[in-house]
């Protein structure tokens, strides 16, 4: 008999492998893709707090107290090169930008969102979408609208892979753990844009942390007889 809670605790890395019976490192290694998609989840969505933040504090009327001036009386940043050089860049005028210019400022809560909708749907591709669950093919529709301009395309040319795909596999949130409003994915979204106008950043970062739960909370898919499917 597995103890599944152990076999969480390894993954997550606070206990070390050899606390697991044979058979328990065996599931834990075959789990671990999985897990690691969850984590990765788990971890946008942390981000996309920690950046809203950043940006909150950008807007206040103190944010330029905060910098530091350089020898020369200048308030710059930078951003590293690889090479171990600086690319600088003017910090209270961007500071600014990033509550005056609109452009910049209707970007900002999308930029972080379409990262992560792109690293998470590419770490389920490289492990076939798993149990292809409804919850992880819609971020595979979301991922894939992304990558087509930020709008749905199921159609290319003469074929529908999409829509194909949605015959084979529903793509929606109706089990998800986390969630506000229901979204399902269907032909009639075709050209419509994925972000803000069928998901707001909230919704993601709903359907960020179900991926998390689903695949991370082991037990639970013991539980609900779904761990065949995921492991690999």
């Amino acid at each position: 008999m597995l103890d599944y809670l152990l076999i969480e605790r390894v993954l997550l890395g606070s206990l070390p492998i050899d606390q697991l019976n044979p058979a328990e490192k065996t599931f834990c290694l075959k789990y671990k893709s999985a897990f690691e998609v969850g984590r990765l989840a788990h971890r946008m969505a942390q981000g996309y707090y920690a950046h809203t933040a950043a940006i909150e504090i950008a807007k206040g009327p103190h944010a330029k107290a905060l910098a530091s001036e350089t020898p020369l009386g200048q308030i710059s940043s930078y951003v590293s090169r690889n090479d171990g050089t600086q690319h600088t860049f003017d910090l209270p005028h961007y500071l600014g930008q990033a509550h005056t210019n609109p452009e910049i400022v209707d970007e900002l809560p999308r930029v972080w969102l379409v990262g992560s909708l792109l690293a998470v749907g590419d770490a389920l591709s490289d492990v076939r979408y798993l149990d292809h669950s409804p919850l992880l093919e819609l971020v595979r529709h979301l991922r894939n609208g992304i990558g087509h301009g930020n709008k749905f395309t199921f159609i290319q040319g003469k074929k529908t892979p999409g829509l194909d795909q949605l015959k084979k596999f529903p793509a929606h949130n109706k089990q998800a753990k986390i969630r506000g409003a229901e979204f399902q994915i269907d032909g009639s979204l075709e050209g419509h844009q994925v972000l803000f106008d069928f998901m707001g950043p909230g919704d993601v970062l709903d359907l960020l942390q179900s991926v998390e739960v689903y695949l991370t909370r082991i037990r639970e898919r013991h539980a609900a007889g779904e761990l065949d499917g995921l492991l690999r």
